[in-house]
């Protein structure tokens, strides 16, 4: 017996809000898009769904009701223009870090070359959107873990055509952000959003405190080890007046404890200013290197 699109939504939804998911009915209406291999935004075209296809739907739904992310389900995470095959092992994207490279954008907007180098590049997304959306980049995409490096290498795969004709080009590097040393002083920017949760934090949302690889979230007792290395990094890779976008959570926000502070304390970096994301909390500071 079929069912309408509609009940079959409500009812997703209801179930969604019970398990305490916030984003209870666009869950509900990815998920259904997903089975029936439509856009979303199509779905108030059809009226009825099959039951092979509702039986599809109800497993997920049920994967969905115990917190596994949805990305897992559906094997996608979309970023600014992008889509991105994600899973078990690779940090999933967050709407947040579009914020971050939406300012490297606009800070590299009329450059005729740029060269960038994007550390703890997790599944690609901000390497990829950066390749993607300026022209005549080169971009270093580095990720020190194997199973999150294949990702990258799938995504990158992917997007290689639309890259070329933007007469750019990406390079992926699997290796630890510590042992990158390629051309000192001669790059424009240096981009990451490390692990920075401090290693007593528990994430309140299931969905990352048991799901997101911990290798990507947990940045050292104060969340800060990573951010340090990568500041350090940044001193040699960049040349004079280059640009460097950190994303932190929201703490470390903080002029002289956060993420702005490890920066005054370098010496290296000037025009330093943290910034906020849509809920208005501090997400990630950009400066320029002396």
């Amino acid at each position: 017996m079929s069912v309408s699109i509609r009940t079959l939504l409500v009812d997703l939804e209801n179930r969604f809000k019970i398990a305490k998911i916030e984003s209870a009915r666009t869950d509900a209406e990815l998920i259904v898009a997903h089975v029936l291999g439509i856009s979303r935004a199509s779905l108030s075209l059809l009226q009825e769904i099959s039951p092979q296809e509702q039986k599809e739907i109800e497993r997920l739904c049920q994967l969905r009701q115990q917190r596994i992310p949805l990305q897992h389900l559906t094997k996608e995470a979309g970023f600014r223009r992008i889509v991105l095959k994600v899973g078990k092992g690779v940090f999933i994207p967050r709407p947040e870090t579009e914020l971050l490279v939406e300012s490297t954008l606009r800070e590299f907007s009329n450059a005729t070359s740029t060269k960038m180098v994007d550390f703890c590049s997790g599944a690609g997304a901000i390497a990829i959107s950066l390749a993607i959306e300026l022209k005549n980049v080169h971009v270093y995409a580095v990720e020190v873990d194997q199973v999150a490096f294949e990702y990258l290498k799938a995504n990158h795969e992917n997007y290689q055509a639309e890259i070329e004709n933007n007469n750019s080009k990406l390079e992926t590097i699997n290796s630890d952000l510590a042992d990158f040393d390629y051309a000192q002083g001669t790059f424009d920017a240096v981009v990451a959003n490390p692990p920075y949760i401090p290693a007593n934090m528990i994430p309140k949302d299931p969905e990352v405190a048991l799901h997101d690889p911990p290798l990507a979230l947990y940045g050292g007792e104060d969340g800060l080890d990573l951010i340090r290395i990568i500041i350090l990094k940044a001193a040699k890779l960049l040349k004079p007046g280059g640009f460097i976008a950190i994303e932190h959570a929201e703490l470390q926000g903080d002029p002289v404890l956060g993420v702005p502070g490890l920066l005054h304390q370098s010496n290296n970096f000037e025009s330093i200013e943290d910034r906020k994301d849509l809920n208005g909390l501090a997400r990630y500071t950009i400066a320029k290197r002396r």
